[in-house]
């Protein structure tokens, strides 16, 4: 199942935490009930516990492991692709370890900084991902996210990128010319997958797709199929969905954005972990209606899902 991410053209499905009301708990009975909404969108694989929306860092270990078995048990013929970044590299492979027995595909990290915030020197950071690339029993996606940890320059990702084991890059920049370096740099050599936001632009380049959480996945998988039926045209303005989805609505950060727009798509993963907030009445209700517009409400429960055809004329 690998080859589906190290080769494959879509979308990668980053399942968002569900928690009990007030709580830190996660809710896997809404876990679960959001892998099937997942799943008939047919993505090439899934993360869990992985990435910033995904809101891992208040996860313990035990919730973490059991957020892989839980997809691996619910979507068996689904590459589950597990977190395990860690500021202990140690604490890093032993993830990766424990993960494998439950029957994860491949695990990601975060590029982070050092232990008392400064970022690594491009030796360093390759250093740290040649000894989890080399002792993980899965392969390795780096994941490059200057909000979460520190922002690689193109050089660096690459000389990751070339590791035994490490198979796909999660590129979170959101900057376009640093994409073209990628794409010159990196797409010979690992899997690209960038954010929502860039898809069109990835999928035209060369790229793989893009990981995404749960409510961008209607759009982002009807924007992958026109792409790659050549359908350049319907796709450019499908992709104008993401120039104001999440942007508009970031005042609190993307976590609850994704959380509000996931719940108005039909499903319902809660509020952010406490004691975050999530969007005001106001803000829920602007967001609604620009799902409005785009034929997205209830898209995950909805016979036939998103229908395109009928967005994007």
């Amino acid at each position: 199942m690998n080859e589906r991410i190290a080769a494959g053209k879509g979308l990668i499905a980053a399942a968002l935490t569900p928690f009990g009301k007030g709580t830190v708990r996660v809710d896997y009975g809404r876990f679960n009930d959001q892998l099937r909404a997942i799943a008939a969108y047919q993505p090439l694989a899934v993360t869990v516990g992985a990435v910033e929306s995904q809101e891992f860092q208040v996860l313990s270990k035990r919730s973490r492991l059991r957020l892989a078995e839980v997809a691996v048990e619910t979507l068996p013929d689904v590459p589950v692709i597990a977190g395990v970044s860690s500021a202990d590299l140690a604490e890093s492979v032993a993830l990766a370890k424990e993960v494998a027995r439950r029957g994860a595909t491949a695990v990601l990290a975060v590029a982070a900084p050092k232990p008392w915030g400064s970022a690594p020197t491009p030796d360093e950071a390759v250093e740290w991902f040649a000894t989890l690339a080399g002792e993980s029993p899965l392969p390795v996606v780096l994941y490059n996210n200057p909000r979460l940890g520190v922002d690689l320059s193109v050089e660096t990702i690459a000389r990751i990128c070339e590791l035994p084991n490490v198979i796909a890059l999660k590129e979170t920049s959101r900057d376009e010319s640093k994409l073209l370096g990628l794409m010159k740099r990196v797409s010979g050599s690992g899997a690209v997958f960038t954010n929502m936001e860039l898809l069109f632009s990835t999928l035209l380049l060369g790229g793989n797709g893009a990981m995404l959480p749960t409510p961008g996945l209607p759009v982002g998988t009807a924007l992958t199929e026109l792409v790659l039926k050549g359908d350049h045209e319907r796709a450019a303005r499908l992709a104008l969905f993401f120039a104001e989805f999440p942007s508009r609505w970031m005042e609190l950060g993307f976590l609850p954005v994704a959380k509000a727009a996931a719940e108005l798509m039909g499903c319902d993963v809660g509020d952010p972990v406490r004691p975050y907030s999530g969007l005001d009445d106001d803000s829920r209700r602007r967001l609604r209606d620009y799902l409005a517009e785009w034929d997205l409400l209830d898209a995950f429960t909805r016979p036939g899902g998103f229908r395109y055809e009928e967005s994007v004329k």
